[in-house]
């Protein structure tokens, strides 16, 4: 999900990056700095319930224990049945994403047909892109739906939410584009637009990837998992679980797409030092351990934009320390 810009909280986001001169590194090197501080200062984590699916809610339960999805005497049938899913899903199989030439928009986010525009543009891609995959996971393959709100916006999964989010129960991508209006708007400077820009792309990225999970299976059964746990420790890693491998899965098609889609220079420097290495939970003290820490958002991505395979993303047979 994207950015929380509550309260006294700033953003350092991107747009179209203006030429660079003779004189590029040492400015953005000054201007990353800048970067920097506003990043720490605000919540990159991803918040709310950006992946709601038809699934009960939490509760109580034994979880069937993960990465042992043959294992027929853990849990309950639905939670082996879930086990299976999540561990070994077909989509896993399905090999090294390929580029679509995915392309930016080369519009400021300064307005609301643009980003609107820009998040179009990106979703297109996006269905480009995982369709086949979907596809080759034997599952039924249907684009999300896009909703484009500011204010207050209800759905079948949530209301009340402050950022964009995925809803799983009627498969679309709520996209509050209020935000990225305001992070594009706090700095003209390159550093500041590269990492709006960048961030934009991820976020679609990150709720597209919950979109594959709930046409896949796997969402819901990471639902199922959850209502199954024991306590409230046992929910939170398996929403990590669910959160880390989304964040992996939008990586995957940025690395996929990186050339055509230009994530290259201060983008590329942008993209890996600040959303994949300091987004987390960190981000919010005091709140829910429910997203992933830096670390391992970190990782995670890495692995997605390094190998571009969905196998890579299969946080569900990794060890806890993988997913804090």
């Amino acid at each position: 999900m994207g950015p929380d810009l509550g309260g006294d909280q700033h953003f350092r986001h991107g747009g179209p990056q203006p030429r660079r001169r003779q004189t590029g590194l040492l400015l953005s090197m000054l201007m990353l700095g800048g970067v920097a501080v506003l990043v720490v200062t605000v919540a990159l984590a991803l918040r709310e319930s950006d992946s709601s699916a038809a699934a009960p809610e939490p509760g109580a339960g034994r979880a069937a224990p993960l990465g042992t999805p043959d294992d027929s005497t853990a849990g309950t049938p639905q939670s082996q049945a879930a086990t299976r899913t999540v561990t070994a899903d077909a989509l896993y199989a399905t090999g090294p994403q390929k580029t679509v030439g995915c392309q930016e928009p080369p519009v400021p986010l300064s307005k609301q047909a643009n980003v609107k525009l820009y998040y179009s543009n990106v979703v297109a891609c996006l269905s480009k892109a995982w369709a086949p995959k979907v596809q080759a996971a034997k599952d039924t393959f249907a684009a999300p739906r896009l909703v484009f709100w500011t204010g207050v916006t209800q759905t079948p999964c949530a209301a009340g939410s402050t950022v964009s989010f995925y809803c799983g129960t009627s498969e679309t991508l709520y996209l509050k584009y209020t935000d990225d209006i305001k992070l594009w708007s706090r700095s003209p400077d390159a550093a500041n637009r590269a990492f709006t820009r960048m961030w934009a792309t991820y976020t679609a990225g990150h709720e597209y990837a919950h979109h594959v999970q709930q046409l896949t299976g796997i969402l819901t059964a990471a639902r199922q998992l959850q209502y199954d746990a024991p306590d409230q420790d046992a929910r939170l890693e398996l929403s990590r679980r669910l959160e880390l491998q989304a964040s992996c899965l939008s990586a995957v098609f940025a690395g996929a797409n990186q050339s055509s889609y230009g994530i290259t220079g201060l983008d590329l420097t942008i993209y890996q030092k600040y959303v994949q290495g300091q987004t987390g939970d960190e981000n919010f003290r005091g709140g829910p351990r429910d997203h992933g820490a830096r670390a391992s958002h970190q990782y995670w991505t890495g692995r997605g934009f390094t190998t571009l395979d969905s196998v890579s993303c299969n946080t569900f047979t990794a060890t806890a320390g993988k997913v804090s």
